[in-house]
């Protein structure tokens, strides 16, 4: 799975994915997660299992899910060194495809 990471300022990363993430438009969820908000969404498979991986992540404060893009905002007491790894990795999971960083 390719991924192409770009920076939004300080606390904010968009990773745009070559693979569907949410079979639904855009879609906001704040952690820790309201379990009946992700209930009543129409994220799909997918974007349903990526949010409960990504709301165990410790740092992340917000998230929005588009087909194939996820915006991610973190806590400013938390480094991108420390958190993305942990993206990475569930975006991995979620998909069930090797992530591919594209180099700019």
């Amino acid at each position: 799975m390719k991924i192409d990471r770009r920076v939004g300022g300080r606390n904010f990363r968009q990773y745009n994915v070559h693979e569907r993430i949410s079979d639904s438009g855009m879609e906001i969820f704040e952690f820790p997660l309201n379990p009946f908000l992700l209930q009543d969404s129409n994220v799909g498979y997918i974007g349903h299992n990526l949010i409960l991986k990504l709301n165990d992540i410790d740092g992340i404060e917000q998230v929005a899910l588009k087909p194939f893009c996820l915006y991610v905002e973190k806590n400013s007491a938390f480094t991108w060194k420390e958190l993305e790894s942990d993206i990475l990795f569930t975006l991995e999971s979620a998909v069930g495809k090797p992530v591919v960083i594209k180099v700019r």
